[in-house]
């Protein structure tokens, strides 16, 4: 759950502030802070079955000031910003971000459930950089995929790479518009046994102006991050180290 620290009001009871003054003239407690208390709101109700240290959820805030919920986890030089399904939440990478994790990498996976999505997805990006990833790209699926496309090619500095995995042409962002400009090198895949999916990953890599792209189309009915096996997580791994050679 979202929220924008404008709207939190807390203010401190007079009463009370009275009656501190008349025992013993003691200074008034200091009011609540409402930027603080917005922020601790978004961790309280985040939905982070997967993550067992609170301490490992953070709030990312995008240009307007509204907040969203993400879970950062490991180190490194390379960070990756996961976008999750419409149906899923910040969980749903968990498996993935594990395996960034054990190869040294760090994970950042973001609530994406509103219209704000490309929003928080750059501010993202702009938070694994000030936490010290010198590299950093952007996966997703499904609407993460196109979410993912449509941040990578508004964001400045450039990412180092984008994987968008079953991803529709248009949803709550224009792919297509993205990928046309979007220079990074790019992975782009679905299930080959999903026709509209995999239609449109043609069409988005034939739309792309990237000099390194590639077009991965598995024989398989999965969808978004069902597509995640031993085979595709070999090759986003390849992609994270070097994207020359992994989308060659």
């Amino acid at each position: 759950m979202r929220t924008t620290w404008k709207t939190v009001a807390l203010v401190a009871s007079a009463a009370t502030v009275l009656g501190l003054g008349a025992c013993g003239g003691g200074q008034p407690a200091a009011p609540p802070d409402p930027a603080a208390a917005a922020r601790q709101r978004v961790i309280d109700d985040a939905d982070a079955p997967c993550v067992s240290d609170p301490g490992r959820l953070v709030v990312i805030e995008n240009a307007k000031h509204d907040l969203t919920a993400a879970w950062q986890t490991g180190q490194g030089d390379t960070g990756v910003v996961l976008l999750h399904q419409v149906d899923g939440g910040i969980c749903q990478w968990s498996a993935f971000a594990q395996l960034l994790v054990e190869k040294g990498h760090r994970a950042l996976s973001v609530d994406v459930d509103s219209r704000d999505a490309v929003e928080f997805a750059q501010a993202a990006v702009a938070h694994l950089r000030t936490q010290g990833a010198k590299r950093v790209f952007v996966f997703g699926a499904s609407r993460g995929g196109t979410i993912a496309l449509a941040a990578a090619a508004g964001v400045t500095p450039p990412v180092d790479g984008v994987a968008s995995l079953s991803a529709p042409t248009v949803y709550d962002a224009d792919a297509r518009a993205a990928v046309a400009k979007l220079s990074a090198p790019v992975v782009l895949a679905a299930g080959a046994n999903e026709p509209r999916f995999a239609d449109a990953a043609r069409e988005l890599h034939r739309l792309s102006v990237s000099a390194h792209k590639t077009l991965v189309l598995p024989d398989s009915y999965q969808h978004g991050v069902g597509l995640l096996d031993d085979t595709m997580n070999t090759l986003l791994l390849a992609f994270l180290a070097n994207p020359t050679p992994a989308t060659a």
